[in-house]
This record gives structure tokens, sequence and C-alpha cells, in this order.
């Protein structure tokens, strides 16, 4: 599990709790073999167990943890029907918001383009420091720039909704190998350059291809 804990301390305990065990099941810094202790990660954020059993018992519902009485929690693995639930979802939306965003003028697909540049100029930039882990939140927000530009605002909330359990593929899929994450990165560019040309047919022929080998890798 992650060593940092960059929560405010007047955020309320069980909320401090929640996010640092979360962004760990996000990041795959825990196995899905290694039972948690409620005492030992209270005892590392320097807290009671009443709070932490409340992030427990949160992260049971939204379908991250299993809890096992006097045992402690198990990460739930990531299943087949979750993989193909979110991507389905994924490439609805994408699809959506692309089309609209192909739509635009120039000048608006320009900046739209321009973002996704400089987003992935700084997914580069981590892969570089071999900062996978910067690099999982930076291709999220990736697509979220996509799906806010979309002119959808439903459909940009529901991808917002996917973002985290795509970031927790994301880091499944790329591990801890860098090369497998540059071509992703790859993967981008083309999506950023017919977005900014106004092509959707080649975008989403590119989509399917990088929605495919990301799920191929999980």
């Amino acid at each position: 599990m992650q060593d940092e804990c960059m929560q405010n301390v007047s955020t309320p305990a069980a909320e401090r709790a929640y996010e640092y065990v979360k962004r760990a099941i996000i990041d795959g810094d825990i196995d899905d073999s290694e039972m948690l202790s409620e005492a030992a990660i209270a005892a590392e954020l320097g807290m009671s167990r009443t709070p932490m059993r409340e992030a427990f018992l949160r992260l049971e519902v939204e379908g991250f943890l299993k809890l096992y009485p006097k045992r402690g929690a198990l990460v739930v693995p990531i299943s087949p029907r979750e993989i193909r639930e979110v991507y389905e979802a994924r490439m609805l939306v994408d699809e959506h918001s692309a089309r609209h965003i192909c739509g635009l003028d120039d000048t608006e697909r320009t900046v739209i383009a321009d973002c996704l540049d400089a987003t992935i100029e700084e997914q580069s930039a981590a892969l570089d420091a071999e900062d996978l882990r910067t690099y999982t939140r930076l291709d999220a927000r990736f697509h979220q720039t996509i799906m806010d530009n979309g002119g959808n605002s439903l459909l940009a909330s529901l991808g917002h909704s996917l973002r985290e359990r795509q970031q927790r593929f994301t880091a499944t899929a790329i591990g801890r190998n860098v090369e497998r994450a540059r071509a992703f990165v790859a993967q981008h560019r083309l999506l950023a350059d017919a977005l900014r040309a106004g092509d959707i047919d080649t975008y989403l022929t590119e989509l399917d291809d990088h929605l495919t080998t990301s799920r191929k890798q999980l």
C-alpha cells in the first residue's frame, strides 16, 4: 500500500480512511490475496478502528472489498462482467462525445485537441520518470476531457462514475511495464489527431483498437 496519505486533517477520519484504502485499490497497490486489517491500517493512519470500519463497510457496498468478520477484508478481483460492462459503457459515451466534437468548428476542436495534447505530454513525462501512478490518473483525465466536451452533461457524469474503475483497469493492464503504457500514449495521439481533424471514422477505428488492446491486457 502506498506510503503517503494526502488527506487534510480537517477531513473526517472515516472519509480519510475511505480515500486512502480506495486509492490504494485503484492504483493496484494491494494484492487481492492480501487480507487487510482494520486495526493495522487504522494504526498506520493514526486513527481508531471505528472510522476504518466505516470505510471498509462503504468500500464493500461499492464492490471494492469483501469483508470477513473477525478476519479482515480482501480486495474484490476485477470480474469479466465488470470489464465488459465498463468497456461497453465507455464505448457508448466516448463515441457520442467524439461525434459531437467532430461536429464543432475548427477553432473549438483545436482548443479541445490542444488540451488533449497537453495531457499526452504530461503522460510522456510521467513515463519518463517511471511514475505509473501519475500516468494512470492522466489516462483517466485524457478520456474525461473528451467526455466533458461531448455536449451531454449526463453522459459526462456517467463517464466520471466510470473513471475510478477505469483507472484500476489501466493500472492492471500496464502493470509495471512502461513500454506497454507508451503504446497507449501513442494511441492517445492518434485519437487526439482524429478529433483535431474532425475525422469521426478514423477516431472510432482508433478508439476500438485502443479499448480492445487495453481490455486484452486484463
